[in-house]
């Protein structure tokens, strides 16, 4: 089978690049004597939110970041998440942490209608690690801030119901990220990895994170009272090396190995601390894997069976740390969304003049949406 080596930047090699960053005061460490619950504050931590004798639901995130097109949604997305059910009898959700360029905005709106999560992944999606890594604040408010413009306006989705964020390549710049975040009305991030063996719990950044930095990337150091952290917990691939999205951690063999080898990494953490676990999918595993499909098909028809474990969308983890009850208490609270979209595919040019079509809930805006353009205009 082909290589897998260009999934490289989800390892720990370190650029040498210039950075820049605001020099605020760091955050004070955190501690339970501080970070009190009751005032919505968590520090990063293993350990459940539940008594020890209560024991928390199993949340799993499948988690998505690429262009929205419509061989995706028709191909992958549709047949793979449709009429499936958790414990309480609701449809599972998911997040799409959505980019813009080649994304097709009438198949958002429909993602966002039949009930998953609609999140924010730039304008841009660089490929470059330095671009994200020295990036100002001010690039980055553009970046993200714009793409939840676009959500909103092209895909029709209400601006209150964008409220995560991953940034490309998992690449955090440090408190300019955390800073264009919340400067766009985001109140989650979802690209900081964390080791099998330190499998954290959601946190805030009221205070000092303890969460080592894995990637070589610079992250947040000041305090950002209210901001979620949903680290995105390591898996086991091949030969034992860590790895936190599918198709980087190489494992290859029949249906069957690949489903019992993704069912053997959810019992680790079912059988022990049960940390929310979010799971990284991009549409190239399916399509260099051999196996992959059938397979990660065979694991969510066993996690069907499961009394204990829900498929749930990051956000609905962040309402479960926000109020966590036991398994036997727990409820999805799974909504569907009433957005609604008139079709139209808009032939639009990029200020360099290269050609896009871009598919669009309202009427055509004069030019493609890009940085410091995002409505079009």
């Amino acid at each position: 089978m082909k290589s897998l080596a260009f999934f490289a930047f989800y390892c720990t090699a370190v650029l040498a690049v210039p950075t820049v960053y605001d020099n605020g005061a760091q955050a004070e460490e955190c501690t339970t004597d501080v970070c009190l619950s009751s005032d919505g504050c968590r520090c990063a931590t293993s350990v459940s939110p539940l008594n020890s004798d209560q024991t928390p639901p199993q949340l799993i995130s499948l988690t998505f970041d690429e262009a929205v097109t419509e061989n995706l949604y028709n191909n992958f997305w549709q047949p793979l998440l449709s009429n499936r059910t958790n414990p309480d009898g609701q449809p599972i959700s998911a997040t799409f942490f959505v980019p813009h360029e080649y994304t097709d905005y009438v198949k958002v709106n429909a993602l966002y209608n039949v009930g998953y999560e609609i999140a924010v992944h730039s304008i841009t999606k660089n490929s470059r690690q330095a671009y994200w890594r020295g990036a100002s604040e001010e690039l980055l408010k553009q970046e993200f801030g714009g793409q939840k413009k676009i959500l909103h306006k092209f895909a029709n989705i209400p601006e209150e119901d964008i409220v995560g964020v991953r940034t490309p390549q998992l690449q955090l710049a440090g408190d300019n990220s955390i800073k264009a975040y919340q400067d766009a009305g985001l109140s989650y991030d979802s690209s900081w990895p964390t080791l099998a063996d330190i499998p954290l719990y959601p946190y805030t950044l009221d205070y000092l994170s303890s969460q080592q930095c894995l990637l070589g990337n610079k992250c947040p150091t000041e305090a950002f009272k209210g901001f979620w952290i949903l680290p995105v917990i390591d898996l086991h691939g091949e030969n034992n090396e860590a790895c936190n999205n599918l198709a980087a951690c190489n494992v290859v063999g029949t249906a069957e190995e690949i489903s019992d080898w993704l069912l053997d990494e959810i019992n680790q953490i079912r059988d022990s601390t049960r940390a929310p676990l979010t799971l990284l999918i991009n549409s190239n595993w399916f399509s260099l894997t051999e196996n992959s499909y059938d397979g990660f098909t065979r694991f969510l028809d066993t996690l069907e069976t499961y009394s204990d474990v829900f498929l749930v969308s990051q956000k609905q983890v962040l309402d479960w740390m926000k109020n966590p009850v036991q398994v036997s208490e727990y409820k999805t609270g799974f909504a569907e969304g009433t957005a609604q979209c008139m079709a139209y595919t808009c032939n639009l040019h990029k200020s360099d003049g290269a050609v896009r079509y871009m598919k669009s809930c309202i009427r055509c805006p004069e030019s493609y949406p890009w940085l410091d353009n995002p409505e079009g205009n």
